[in-house]
C-alpha cells in the first residue's frame, strides 16, 4: 500500500493506526486468520481465500438486532473462535454490524477496518462506535468497540455516485464545522481540491474528529456536537422512509438546524448553508424524497430521538462564535411548532431551489 498518511487514535483499551493510502488494501491487513465481512457491493474486489467470506447487505434492515442475530450464527457455522479476527470491508451499515458484533461474539473478536464510501472514509471509520435501529427507531442500541486498524484506499472513491459523494462530504463538512472556524475554513479550501486530492480532505477532517474521539471517547460532552444535523436528520430519514441517504438527511438537518431562530447568524453560517444546498442539489434525488414527506413519522422519530429529556429538547445549533453549541429548549406544543416550521421552512426553501 502506498502511504499518503499515517496516524494514530488514543482510546481508553489502547491505541489504533489510521492509513491513507492506495493499492494493496486487503493483501496489507488480511490474515491467514481473517473471516471477511463485506458489503455485496464491493464482493468482487475480495480475492478468493481459504478463510470464510460473509456477503452482507448494506440496508437499513441489516443494521437490526435481527440482522446481526443472523451474522452472528453465520460467523459460529463458519467456526469462528476466539483468536480470530474480523476484517471489515464496506460502508457505514457494514461497519455497525461488524463493531457491533466483533463486540459481543464470544465476548470480543479483534477487528480491522476497510472502509469503501466517503462517509465512511471521513467519518465513521473512527471512534468505534456501533448503532443498531431497533424496530421505528434508529440507532437506538449500541456500543463502542474501537478496531485494531483502519485502512482508508481512495480507489473506492471511483465506484461510487455522485449522491454518495456528496452524503459523504455531509458529514465531513459537519465535522470540520464542529471543530471550529479555522477547522472549517480549511476544510472548504480542500474541497475545491477534492478532485485532484480526496486523501487530503479525508484526513483533514478524521484529525479533526479525532479531538472529539480522544477528549471524550464515551461521548458524554464534546462529542455530543457530533450530533449536529442529525436530530433533524435522523427524523427526516423516517419521515420518507429512507429514501434520502444518510448524509443527505444530515445535511438536510443541518439546514433545519441553521433556520432554527435560537440558531447564531452570520458569515460562517451562510457559508455552511451554502456548501449544504450546493450538496443536496448536486445529489439528485432529493426532490424525490421531499415530496412523499411523512409528518407523523417526523414527529415520533423527533421526539423518540435519544438525546432529549422527557421534557426537553437537546438540539445542536450553530454558536455564536463559530462551532456549535448544545442547546436545550422544551418539549411543549410551542416548541414542537417551532421544530415544525423549521422542517416546512427548509423543505419549501429546497423544492422551490430546484423547481
Amino acid at each position: 500500500m502506498v502511504a499518503h498518511s499515517e496516524f494514530n487514535v488514543t482510546t481508553s483499551v489502547g491505541s489504533y493506526d489510521v492509513r491513507i493510502g492506495s493499492g494493496g488494501f486487503l493483501r496489507s491487513v488480511a490474515g491467514t486468520r481473517d473471516v471477511v465481512i463485506v458489503d455485496s457491493a464491493v464482493r468482487a474486489m475480495v480475492p478468493q481465500r481459504d478463510a470464510p467470506v460473509l456477503v452482507v447487505e448494506a440496508s437499513e434492515h441489516t443494521k437490526t438486532l435481527a440482522g446481526c442475530e443472523r451474522l452472528i450464527l453465520e460467523l459460529r457455522q463458519a467456526g469462528v473462535r476466539r483468536g480470530d479476527r474480523v476484517l471489515a470491508v464496506g460502508g457505514g451499515v457494514v461497519q455497525d454490524v461488524a463493531t457491533f458484533v466483533s463486540d459481543v461474539y464470544m465476548r470480543g473478536l479483534a477487528w480491522s477496518y476497510v472502509p469503501t464510501t466517503l462517509m465512511a472514509m471521513a467519518d465513521s471509520c473512527i471512534g468505534g462506535k456501533s448503532s443498531i435501529n431497533v424496530g421505528e427507531v434508529k440507532n437506538l442500541v449500541g456500543g463502542i468497540y474501537p478496531p485494531e486498524s483502519v485502512i482508508i484506499d481512495p480507489v473506492f472513491l471511483a465506484s461510487l455516485s455522485g449522491s454518495a459523494i456528496a452524503a459523504g462530504l455531509s458529514e465531513a463538512v459537519k465535522i470540520a464545522y464542529c471543530r471550529g472556524p479555522e477547522a472549517f475554513n480549511e476544510y472548504l479550501w480542500l474541497h475545491a481540491r477534492f478532485a485532484e486530492d480526496p486523501a487530503a480532505l479525508i484526513e483533514h477532517v478524521l484529525l479533526c474528529k479525532r479531538w472529539f474521539v480522544e477528549v471524550d471517547e464515551h461521548d458524554q460532552l464534546e462529542r455530543r456536537l457530533l450530533n449536529f444535523g442529525h436530530t433533524f436528520g435522523h427524523a427526516v430519514e423516517s419521515a420518507v422512509d429512507h429514501r434520502l441517504s444518510h448524509g443527505l438527511a444530515v445535511a438536510f438537518g443541518v439546514l433545519c438546524a441553521i433556520n432554527h431562530p435560537l440558531s447564531a447568524k452570520g458569515p460562517l453560517v451562510n457559508a455552511l448553508g451554502e456548501h449544504c444546498r450546493s450538496l443536496l442539489a448536486g445529489a439528485g434525488t432529493v426532490d424525490e424524497a421531499l415530496l412523499g414527506f411523512d409528518w407523523e413519522r417526523f414527529e415520533q422519530a423527533f421526539r423518540a430521538d435519544k438525546k432529549h429529556s422527557a421534557d426537553a429538547f437537546r438540539l445542536i445549533l450553530p454558536a455564536p462564535d463559530g462551532g456549535v453549541a448544545e442547546v436545550e429548549t422544551g418539549a411543549t406544543a410551542k416548541d414542537w411548532d417551532v421544530i415544525a416550521a423549521v422542517t416546512r421552512q427548509t423543505i419549501d426553501t429546497a423544492l422551490g431551489e430546484h423547481a
